[in-house]
């Protein structure tokens, strides 16, 4: 207990002080963590503090935060998203999700903030809460199909290839209960080809799972646009995927949906 009030009361020191402490302490969290948990508050980042001290204080939070303080955590998470600095932005959104996919009490919570933010139209801030919210989605499946509506609305104004293979994703997931399901990914079809590879690949694969879970005509023909671009792609993964997907198709298996799906 000694050693924890001693390193906390280090970190009134100077920066180059406290940024060692701040080390000291996040290598010792495996051994002192309950004594460490009792100062938690004097980890909270001050407006001030420059990135180093403000990053490795963000990560010894994630370490330190329990079911008692994940709540007192995600507000102060919630003040960090809206600081000047995007990369400390960026790390306190997904900090969020980390929350949320650690603490099953959090995800409410968690997904809650995030909607937030994503209303709040700031593009860097909207991608990456677009980015976690898929993750939380994937973690606890067909239980945010609520915030579908919301991240969808945001389409475009995406730019961050991550945050469009998101969505993409989520499209794909839940084609059969989102209404615009093929306007939402013709959107990406006529730049298709100018897309970074790991959204070819998404949009790919959401299209076709989209067509299987609707099978209505403009589903058909948004899948065979997708994948006669794809077919066509310059990345041998792209193109790979997209003659498995036309064999699989072509086959008229009924277990085409079990392989996808």
């Amino acid at each position: 207990m000694q050693i924890a009030s001693s390193l906390v009361t280090l970190l009134g020191s100077e920066m180059e002080v406290q940024y060692i402490t701040l080390r000291c302490v996040h290598s010792l969290l495996r051994s002192y963590k309950e004594e460490l948990q009792r100062h938690l508050q004097a980890f909270f980042c001050r407006y001030n503090d420059p990135f180093c001290i403000k990053h490795t204080k963000l990560k010894i939070l994630l370490e330190l935060v329990s079911d008692d303080t994940v709540s007192q955590v995600l507000n102060e998470l919630k003040e960090y998203s809206s600081e000047v600095d995007l990369d400390f932005v960026r790390h306190a959104i997904r900090a969020i999700g980390v929350c949320a996919i650690k603490f099953e009490n959090a995800k409410e919570e968690s997904v809650a903030l995030l909607l937030d933010l994503i209303d709040s139209k700031i593009n860097y801030v909207v991608q990456e809460a677009i980015i976690v919210t898929k993750d939380i989605i994937r973690t606890y499946p067909n239980q945010f199909e609520y915030t579908i509506p919301t991240l969808c609305s945001a389409l475009s104004s995406l730019d961050q290839p991550e945050a469009k293979a998101a969505l993409i994703w989520v499209v794909g997931e839940y084609a059969a209960r989102i209404e615009n399901t093929t306007a939402l990914i013709e959107n990406f079809c006529e730049t298709y080809m100018d897309e970074p590879d790991s959204v070819q690949l998404q949009l790919l694969t959401s299209a076709v799972k989209a067509f299987l879970q609707h099978k209505v005509a403009s589903t058909q023909g948004v899948v065979q646009r997708v994948l006669q671009k794809a077919s066509t792609s310059e990345n041998p993964d792209v193109r790979d995927r997209a003659f498995i997907y036309w064999r699989l198709l072509s086959s008229d298996s009924a277990y085409v949906s079990d392989v996808v799906l």
